[in-house]
Formats: structure tokens, sequence, C-alpha cells
């Protein structure tokens, strides 16, 4: 009998240990440790990290700039100029003094004045000019700057036209009065344009 209660009792405390030993689950996992760091691509920028800067002459991206901006690092455009530009800028240009016929002076008053720079056989409009609240005499100057249409080439012989209109309309009209000087050569200063003839 005594042997019997000894081996339930010893039964009972093996019950027990397998019991605590399987009923208390898992261990919850240890807190990390604060001291280490964090994987590398995780790793926060501070005050004493440093970005390398842009290597000197490196372009920048084009995704940091607006839609449709070119590069900044382009080089501008080697494109020549339009021949009216290039004429301007050397300096190509017609000047002189436009002065009113003594029979026509009393019809001067009050009307704009046109200046018409045409060349070639077919007598083709280059450049022109519009001056408002003109007396006279009165000095001119027209150049490629004055061109038409960008491009057009300002070169001579030329035939400078100098109109009078009462209307404003670069079209002449009748009761207009104008004065021709032809064969002028570019870079002429002194040509002298007598307004002398009506329009009819």
């Amino acid at each position: 009998m005594r042997d019997k209660r000894s081996r339930l009792l010893l039964l009972g405390v093996l019950i027990g240990v397998v019991a605590s030993s399987c009923g208390g689950g898992e261990k919850p996992a240890p807190p990390a440790d604060e001291g280490s760091s964090p994987p590398a691509s995780l790793r926060p920028l501070t005050s004493r990290d440093r970005v390398a800067p842009p290597a000197a002459g490196s372009p920048t991206s084009d995704s940091t700039l607006p839609p449709g901006h070119p590069p900044i690092d382009a080089e501008p455009s080697g494109a020549a100029p339009p021949p009216a530009m290039t004429a301007a800028a050397g300096g190509a240009s017609v000047a002189g003094t436009i002065t009113v016929a003594p029979t026509l002076q009393s019809r001067a008053g009050g009307a704009v004045l046109f200046v018409i720079a045409r060349a070639g056989a077919d007598r083709h409009i280059v450049a022109v000019r519009r001056e408002n609240g003109v007396t006279f005499p009165f000095a001119f100057r027209i150049s490629g700057a004055d061109a038409m249409t960008a491009g057009t080439s300002f070169s001579g012989p030329l035939e400078i036209t100098a109109r009078l209109s009462k209307t404003g309309d670069a079209i002449a009209t009748k009761g207009d009065i104008e004065g021709v000087q032809k064969g002028v050569a570019v870079g002429a200063k002194d040509v002298k344009i007598v307004l002398d003839t009506v329009h009819e």
C-alpha cells in the first residue's frame, strides 16, 4: 500500500512538472537593444551626416526643372540671326532729310509720314517706318530693323519713298503727298527727299 502511494505521489509530481513546462506558452522575445543601430538603409539623417555636393561642372538633373524648361547647362543656339538683324546690328541703314515742296506746305499738317524702302527690279518692299506728329524738315533713318518680314535682306541699291498720308493708311490714297529718291546705296547718310507729288 505504501509503495502504491509513493508511485502515485511521484506520478503527480511528474504531471505537475510537465504541465508547468507546457502551459507557460512561448516566452516573449527580449526587447531590442536600444543601443543597437537600425539597418543602414533605414538610418535617419542627422546633423552630423554630410551629403556629398554635386561634382563641379556636373549638369543639374532635368527632373528638378519645370516641364518644358531647357537644361540649364545647354549651350546657346549657334543659329545665325536673320539677315535683317545682322544688317541692323552692323549699322546698315539709310538716313537723310525729308522736306515739303513750297507749293504743298499748306497740306502737310496733321498727317502720318511713311518712309518705304524698296529694292530689286520688281520694287518689292524691304522695310517701312511710320512716323506720327512730324514737323519738316524731318530727319529720317530706315534700316533692316524696320523690315516687314524677318529675314528680309536690307541691301541696295534702294528706292526710298516718303509719303504723307492724311488717313494714316499704309496704302496710298488720293490726296497723299510723296517724294522718291532712287539708286540709294545702303549706308547713305545724306539722302534728300522732297514731298512734291500729289496722288490723284
